[in-house]
């Protein structure tokens, strides 16, 4: 039987803020591709993060280099619903805008401690610890894990 490559994909509460200089930055990052996507019709991850990673990379320094590569992965979602969109003439606006607070976390930015109930979050400034509120995710997550 061949592998298989499973993504788990969770919603958390946490104890605590980030900061939000992160959410205004990843914003900002995610509205730029998301332009830049539009002008060149880009739906190619792979061909927008070869296009725009350096320069955002150049831009941004002290950002952690993995938001960069989620905002791409994030851009080219969101284009390509908005192109769906488009064809169907259900789209509300002349090019898609990102107007959120949302950051999306990787394995690289984000990583949990089980035995304390923490949160590890990469951030401009370094990482910061934040304890997880979300009981019911909590179970469903050890229980997929394995852990106790």
């Amino acid at each position: 039987m061949p592998l298989e490559t499973v993504k788990l994909t969770a919603s958390f509460k946490l104890d605590g803020q980030l900061p939000e200089s992160l959410f205004s930055t990843y914003r900002e990052i995610l509205n730029r591709l998301l332009d830049y996507a539009w002008a060149e019709g880009i739906t190619s991850f792979k061909r927008l993060r070869a296009e725009k990673y350096n320069e955002l990379r150049t831009k941004y320094p002290s950002l952690p280099s993995h938001y960069v590569y989620t905002a791409c992965q994030m851009a080219c979602s969101i284009y390509k619903s908005f192109r769906k969109l488009k064809r169907r003439g259900s789209a509300r606006a002349e090019k898609p805008f990102f107007k959120k607070q949302v950051v999306m976390l990787d394995d690289h930015l984000f990583s949990v401690d089980l035995e304390n109930w923490e949160a590890s979050i990469a951030t401009e400034s370094g990482r910061i610890n934040l304890k997880l509120l979300t009981p019911r995710a909590r179970q469903a997550y050890v229980r997929y894990v394995g852990g106790s």
